[in-house]
């Protein structure tokens, strides 16, 4: 199925911050991984071959990435070193949460990989704020990448006044639902804030719980919260909390938002148990008809296929975060992104832009149809295993997109954020006390960061 990736709505000012809005935890797995200044291999080049052309200079490379992709990047890796022998590629694989710790680790200690998988924000702006990234700044103007990746991709990827990484692609989050449960007790899809609480009052009077989470890291319950933000806060009030320049300690919309929060967990919408549970594995509880509803990423189209589960029972809509009946209320996203080593030599970085141009191919790419989509390349097709994802960029386009909390926020206060939304549910802390704990972590990274 040929779909067209559209032009995102990215929000000024809000492309600069982010974290952890995605995965799980769990070992490393695969490749050393610990040699990220290793130089390329110079050996054995000179001579040329018998038609007269020199023969390519070796390069080797090392690649940080996430545990979930090591079947399809091994596939890849080897199918792009088929084509480009002289090019060696180390993976090495880790969890969401240790990636981002084992990052700060190597970059402490000078060992960061040639290049490495990050988010944006908070996360990705670390490295380049701290002069440890590339700054493909110049290298795009130069190779015309505003011809070849989506404007708010790279716009989304500009962190501390430089191009800090390769766009891989992008992520909002919907409200993935299952048709057959909404179909059995007659829910339609609901346009506004009330229609939702209608639809999880149906749904739970009828022994289905609303929606999946899943409480361990923080970032899956976010997603619920900043939803609940933008509804309550609109628009101007919910940048503002994210850009930290709106107090929370005085925000009603804060204390709302929690308030509510709390009460859906109260009236049991949430499956039980949910703050020990592993976000990556709370998609089960739609998968067997426990939960009605998660909010996800178009990731949620392949691990769809990848469950083996009947695609057709599945669809999504927007969170209704305003109350217009149109259903276009602005969705949280966030973008993906390859981050490369400042130290890497010309013909280093030269592979590593051919690594990703052929990863983003889908005619020499023997795995396209497994990389998260959508991707940030213009004009890019989905392939037909993400055909429920179909109308995706639309929705987005219609609906307008904020930049995800976690990204938004320092890594310091979105984990005070976190602490909150736990204390909250487990009954420490009022909703009323959320706003000014988070305040005291935000004047505290100010104090330190002046």
């Amino acid at each position: 199925m040929k779909k067209r990736l559209l032009s995102l709505l990215v929000c000024a000012g809000m492309v600069g911050s982010m974290l952890t809005g995605c995965g799980g935890s769990g070992s490393s797995s695969g490749g050393t991984g610990n040699e990220g200044t290793t130089a390329a291999v110079q050996t054995g080049t000179a001579a040329g071959n018998e038609s007269g052309e020199a023969a390519a200079e070796p390069v080797e490379l090392t690649f940080w990435s996430m545990a979930q992709r090591k079947e399809f990047e091994d596939n890849i890796i080897a199918a792009f070193t088929k084509k480009y022998p002289e090019i060696k590629i180390t993976p090495t694989y880790y969890s969401t949460d240790d990636i981002k710790a084992n990052l700060k680790v190597a970059a402490s200690s000078g060992t960061l990989p040639d290049m490495w998988y990050n988010w944006g924000g908070s996360l990705a702006s670390y490295y380049p704020a701290n002069g440890l990234t590339y700054d493909f700044t110049e290298y795009a103007k130069q190779h015309n990448w505003e011809e070849k990746y989506l404007a708010s991709s790279l716009e989304l990827c500009t962190l501390e006044g430089q191009l800090s990484g390769i766009p891989q692609s992008v992520a909002m989050m919907n409200v993935w639902y299952r048709q057959d449960i909404f179909k059995k007790y007659n829910l339609e899809v609901p346009k506004t804030f009330d229609e939702l609480e209608k639809v999880c009052e149906t749904l739970k009077e009828n022994g289905v719980v609303p929606f999946a989470t899943g409480g361990q890291y923080g970032w899956h319950v976010m997603r619920y919260i900043q939803d609940l933000l933008e509804y309550y806060g609109g628009i101007e009030e919910h940048d503002g909390i994210n850009n930290m320049t709106t107090d929370w300690g005085t925000s009603e919309a804060v204390t709302k938002a929690f308030a509510k929060f709390k009460e859906w967990t109260d009236k049991g919408y949430f499956n039980e148990g949910f703050l020990t549970e592993d976000p990556n594995d709370c998609r089960m509880y739609l998968y067997n008809g426990t939960c009605a509803m998660i909010i996800d990423s178009p990731t949620m189209a392949s691990q769809i296929m990848i469950a083996e589960q009947d695609a057709s029972l599945y669809s999504f809509f927007a969170f209704p975060t305003e109350s217009n009946g149109d259903g276009t209320g602005r969705m949280a996203a966030y973008v993906k992104m390859t981050q490369v080593n400042k130290n890497v030599s010309d013909a280093q970085l030269d592979a590593i832009v051919k690594f990703w141009d052929f990863y983003y191919n889908a005619e020499e790419n023997p795995e396209f149809s497994k990389i998260e989509q959508p991707i940030a390349i213009k004009g890019a097709e989905l392939p037909e295993s993400f055909a429920i994802a179909d109308g995706v960029m639309e929705l987005m386009d219609a609906c307008g997109i904020y930049t995800q909390m976690d990204q938004a926020l320092p890594a310091q206060v979105a984990d005070q954020m976190f602490a909150a939304q736990d204390n909250v549910v487990i009954g420490n802390m009022k909703p009323e006390e959320v706003g000014e704990s988070v305040q005291t972590a935000i004047r505290s990274y100010l104090a330190e960061n002046q």
